[in-house]
């Protein structure tokens, strides 16, 4: 009698968990993000959520997140399946989530400045906020639309589905994230970027259940 033994190729399983909660504290950080009233200039606006109670635990579960994203993406793309043109983008993902976790812990301790906002002129924290925003945000949602295409079409790195999920949810964080700071048009477009995390739930789950 003989038994055969399947396992999980390497860097699945922690890959996997760590996409899944990357996800889910993605979609909560983005629910529970500060939104401004709409009123006064775009520096008014942004010490107004800078001030606000929701402020820290809204950043701490998207620092998380962005933390989450990037050694999940790490871990995957040392799987030994993955072809080299798939594993590169991963790594190159992976690569760019580390500095958009790094920019993230900035962006939270930006509210440690909002008293010197409090006359709506520009000051060094809303210059780094706009940085933030309109680069680095806008580069890391472009790289999971990336990492979305050319692992979803090759079903190494989700599939299909997962494919749509993050292209639109890419897509749309990128837009919103890469206009934010010049015109209030596109942030409707943010709640549609937590499509970024339904996707990382998707991948994260189908690498935990793949053999």
């Amino acid at each position: 009698m003989s038994t055969t033994v399947t396992s999980r190729p390497t860097g699945t399983r922690i890959g996997g968990v760590c996409l899944v909660l990357g996800g889910i504290t993605f979609v909560a950080g983005g629910a529970t993000h500060p939104s401004g009233d709409g009123t006064g200039n775009k520096i008014q606006q942004l010490h107004g959520m800078l001030v606000d109670p929701g402020w820290y635990p809204s950043h701490l579960l998207l620092l998380a997140s962005m933390a989450l994203f990037a050694a999940g993406i790490a871990a995957i793309s040392r799987r030994d399946d993955l072809d080299e043109r798939v594993a590169r983008a991963a790594r190159i993902v992976a690569g760019i989530g580390v500095v958009a976790t790094a920019s993230m812990a900035v962006h939270l301790f930006a509210a440690l400045g909002a008293d010197s906002l409090a006359a709506g002129r520009p000051t060094t924290v809303s210059t780094l906020q706009t940085w933030n925003e309109t680069i680095v945000n806008t580069l890391w949602a472009l790289s999971i639309v990336y990492l979305a295409v050319v692992g979803g079409l090759s079903r190494t790195v989700g599939n299909r589905v997962t494919l749509v999920l993050g292209v639109a949810g890419g897509l749309a964080y990128a837009l919103a994230s890469a206009t934010i700071a010049f015109t209030d048009t596109f942030d409707a477009l943010f709640p549609v970027g937590s499509l970024i995390g339904l996707w990382a739930v998707g991948v994260g789950v189908r690498a935990l259940v793949r053999r």
